[in-house]
Order: structure tokens, then sequence, then C-alpha cells
């Protein structure tokens, strides 16, 4: 009995993780469209308070053309966000990235960070006071402490 070997074509191998991304890209366009105005409307509040403090910088008229011209770039990109498909955008990503890879590495590591950032205080609990952290074992722990040290038998806090 002589066994077969089963071939695959080397394309199949060759296109699955461009299969993987796109189906990546899919899922996060689904979700991106969902959020899509809420951040294009934030963007645009951005851009807005950006041209309001360009426009209280009155003795630095150098700076206030500069922030200015950031406002404006802003609000450029959250109509570009509101307004491209997600395919879209992630091909002009790549382009950029091809022809800018040391600002595309920036970006990437600033986004990072923010992202990271964002969601590291969205997820921890409120603190509370130091106080009322505190457990009812370790109180009356610090409560015996104190009266034996005070040697009373009232402990005083």
């Amino acid at each position: 009995m002589a066994k077969t070997k089963k071939t695959y074509s080397s394309t199949s191998y060759e296109r699955l993780p461009h299969r993987i991304f796109d189906d990546v890209v899919d899922v996060a366009s689904t979700l991106f469209r969902s959020r899509k105005e809420a951040g294009a409307e934030t963007l645009h509040s951005l851009a807005e308070a950006t041209r309001a403090y360009a426009e209280a910088m009155t003795d630095l008229p150098t700076l206030q053309n500069q922030v200015s011209i950031a406002s404006d770039n802003i609000s450029h990109f959250a109509d570009y966000v509101m307004h491209t498909d997600v395919h879209h955008m992630v091909n002009d990503a790549t382009v950029l990235a091809k022809r800018r890879p040391l600002l595309a590495i920036g970006v990437a590591a600033a986004g990072g960070l923010a992202l990271t950032r964002f969601l590291t205080t969205r997820q921890q609990p409120k603190q509370t006071s130091p106080r009322k952290r505190r457990s009812k074992a370790a109180s009356k722990t610090v409560a015996t402490a104190k009266r034996s040290t005070n040697g009373s038998a009232h402990a005083n806090e």
C-alpha cells in the first residue's frame, strides 16, 4: 500500500495571513462603525477647544498660528474618520507606514500609550481612603496594639 501525500498549493498558505488580517479588519470595522460618529464628534470637540485656545494666544502670534493649523488638521481628520471606510483607512495607514516608517512607529507608540492609559484608568475601581479600605480584622489589630502601648482600655484614634 503506497501512501499518498496531500499536496497543498503554496498560494493557499501565502494568502492565509492576509485572510486572517482581512477577517480582523472586518470585525474591527463592524465595531468601529458603531463608535465612528462618537469618535468624530470627540475629534471635532477637540478641534474646537484647540481653536479657542489658539484665539486666546494673542501674545505669541507664531505659536497661535501653529495651534490654529493644528486645530484645522484635527477637524479635517475628524471629517476623514466620519466619511471613510475602515478598509480604506487601513490601506492609507499601510501606504503611510511604507513612505514614512519612523512616523508610523511614533504614531503607533503614542497611540499605544494613550490607549493603555485610557484602558487602565477606566478599569480601575474608585479608590477609597486608606481608613475605609482597612478591614475589620486589621482595625481590631491596630486598636489592640494601641491599647497595649498606651496602657489604657480606650484606643485614641
